[in-house]
């Protein structure tokens, strides 16, 4: 009986004990969150106060004093914020970004077309890639309101908020770190990616949703390239950044961009179903997009050592650019050993393991089809003869 008892009281004890720690998963500092943030984001937001040090009082004061109206768009954006950001984004910045998104999706008529998941993710983000954060969003839509009186159409505004873009940024190498979207404004010039920032800046400053695109590396000529997609109706569209045409899936890289080897996008959080992910990250996705431009084919690389399949293993595929091989995807290998890709048209060095156990291949990837390539790990030795890869010309 004194078995059953205390068997009895330690059970009632754990359920006590979980029962608590349940509770206090929806309180931060005193502050019951259920009342100000969606169930949906409660864990992330009370994962991001616990990691944000001395700025979350900050954050907090932001979630209290958003209106109904702006409570998921901040919860969002605390949820699925970078840890860099927790520490220092300060509640305000937050608000604001909120109010005025909100403010754009009511004043312009396309506002009411963008599903809620497109508009969280790809116009509340106040982060486009790797630049400061600066409160571009006011700034940018007082310039572009008066530019789109009586445009109803989202896919002539966007062609319209890139003449913009292009009258007053042009292309020109800066240094290596992104400059913030008014450095691009002031100097009138900036990389690529810089381009890319102020046109996605100014895009989702009028509630159209966009996202950077890029290739790593061309797969015919030295070099890389950063660009803009963004979503009319439903469908993804891409353009050249503060490079104006008269419609979009219209640049200078047309042609460039069927031959590429891969085309990534970034997501905010976790991709949409339709997406094919490449990686998820800590707050944010990569998706690889490269059948949105051309047929391609598919690589399947399997790892194996000792006869079994070799998990977490790095695997990268490289190209040749700036004379070396260049790799353009990373990833370790799944619970089967394997990575899988969508790839353009090519031959590719293909290389798994580490320094002291490692193997190699060229493999050709042939649109439409699947090439697998199986790997062994072994003794890592110098790397001895030629091989030559070869790409789909530029039409």
């Amino acid at each position: 009986m004194k078995r059953q008892a205390r068997a009895f009281a330690l059970v009632t004890f754990l359920a006590t004990a979980l029962a608590i720690a349940g509770c206090g998963r929806h309180t931060y500092d005193g502050v019951d969150l259920r009342e100000y943030v969606p169930a949906e984001y409660l864990e992330d937001v009370l994962e991001s106060l616990e990691r944000s040090g001395d700025n979350a009082s900050s954050l907090l004061d932001a979630l209290r004093g958003a209106p109904e109206e702006d409570r998921t768009a901040v919860s969002f954006l605390i949820a699925e914020m970078a840890a860099a950001d927790l520490a220092s984004v300060d509640g305000p910045f937050l608000l604001d970004t909120a109010r005025l998104t909100r403010e754009a999706r009511e004043h312009f008529p396309w506002g009411g077309e963008v599903p809620e998941e497109v508009y969280l993710r790809y116009v509340l983000p106040p982060r486009i890639s790797q630049e400061p954060l600066e409160p571009w969003r006011e700034y940018l839509m007082g310039e572009l309101t008066e530019r789109l009186e009586g445009i109803t159409s989202m896919e002539e505004a966007a062609i319209e908020v890139n003449r913009w873009c292009g009258e007053r940024v042009g292309f020109k190498p800066t240094q290596r770190r992104d400059q913030g979207v008014f450095e691009t404004l002031a100097s009138g010039y900036g990389r690529c990616e810089e381009m890319m920032i102020v046109h996605i800046a100014a895009l989702r400053s009028v509630g159209i949703p966009a996202r950077q695109a890029w290739t790593p590396y061309w797969a015919t000529s030295d070099n890389n390239h950063a660009w803009t997609e963004l979503m009319v109706d439903s469908e993804w569209h891409y353009t050249g950044a503060c490079e104006p045409r008269d419609e979009l899936d219209d640049a200078w890289f047309n042609e460039s961009v069927k031959g590429a080897a891969l085309v990534m996008s970034s997501v905010v959080g976790a991709p949409a179903e339709s997406d094919e992910v490449y990686r998820e990250e800590d707050r944010y996705s990569l998706v690889n997009s490269t059948r949105n431009y051309f047929k391609p084919g598919a690589i399947e690389i399997v790892v194996s050592s000792d006869g079994r399949p070799a998990r977490e293993i790095p695997v990268t595929v490289s190209l040749w650019n700036f004379g070396a091989l260049r790799a353009i995807a990373r990833n370790d290998t799944d619970e089967s050993g394997v990575v899988r890709l969508t790839i353009g048209d090519g031959e590719y060095f293909v290389a798994a393991g580490t320094r002291e156990s490692r193997d190699w291949k060229v493999a050709r990837v042939v649109a439409g089809d699947t090439t697998r390539v199986a790997l062994t790990l072994g003794e890592a030795l110098p790397f001895e003869g030629e091989f030559r890869l070869v790409y789909v010309e530029e039409e």
